[in-house]
């Protein structure tokens, strides 16, 4: 990343790239709540493939788009496990997580602008959430699975070994496998930022969300971030050490 670019810079695109994230990919969601309403239809894995390939696609445009400014991360779990591998450095994480909660509410606030308060509260204002059965400590888990998935992708594919320019394409792809899977046990923030900023609007316009599950997306998502990133860094030290460096390429997202 060029010298020129400036730590406010790097804070504006962290937080329009999380406010893009939770707009197209939340908003999908919620999108989907809204039609489904009007139109009896259940949801299945049809809706679900759909949801996953916009947060696809809002990935790989948005990273590409502010990769070479602050690195892409619009993922506090990321910024998180970049600057506990030594790649990232600590006085930058709180300025990046606050950008990054701020994007993702004001890509939340989009969401009820666009399909209306009313229908955005009863589509669920893009917040996930785990069902009674799934329980919080099982929640817990499949959140820090989803997250251990896509921090360690994340790792291989910023290795400097690791073939170039294709950074963005493989985050997104892999969120899109993870979102397939995890997605009907916990809704698959596997983002604090990403889940915090709807649940917070959502609340905000008087919607329902369950204060008692905050905690599992915010463990589960930083912890399966800090392991994704230490077992690929563990696989990689097997041959020669892996040259990872989160500050200067987009290679990061939700």
């Amino acid at each position: 990343m060029s010298d020129s670019i400036t730590t406010p810079q790097k804070l504006l695109a962290e937080l329009l790239g999380t406010a893009f994230l939770v707009y197209v990919g939340a908003g999908s969601a919620a999108a989907t709540g809204v039609i489904a309403a009007g139109t009896d239809v259940p949801f299945s894995m049809a809706q679900l493939g759909v949801i996953s390939f916009a947060f696809m696609l809002v990935i790989v445009g948005t990273v590409y788009a502010i990769g070479h400014i602050s690195g892409g991360h619009i993922n506090p779990a990321v910024t998180l496990a970049l600057a506990a591998t030594g790649k990232f450095p600590w006085r930058e994480v709180p300025g990046y997580i606050a950008a990054q909660v701020a994007g993702a509410a004001a890509g939340a606030v989009a969401i009820f602008v666009t399909l209306g308060t009313e229908a955005a509260k009863a589509a669920g204002g893009g917040v996930t959430s785990y069902a009674a059965e799934t329980g919080f400590l099982r929640g817990t888990v499949v959140e820090a699975i989803g997250t251990f998935m896509l921090v360690f992708v994340i790792f291989g594919v910023i290795d400097r070994r690791a073939v170039p320019g294709w950074a963005p394409m493989a985050i997104g792809s892999i969120v899109f496998a993870i979102i397939i899977i995890v997605g009907p046990a916990t809704g698959a923030a596997i983002n604090p930022a990403r889940y915090v900023g709807p649940f917070l609007v959502t609340a905000a316009f008087g919607g329902s969300v369950g204060w008692d599950q905050l905690p599992a997306y915010l463990i589960g998502d930083f912890a399966g971030g800090l392991l994704g990133a230490l077992a690929y860094l563990g696989l990689a030290s097997t041959r020669a050490r892996a040259e990872v460096d989160g500050t200067t390429t987009v290679r990061t997202a939700p």
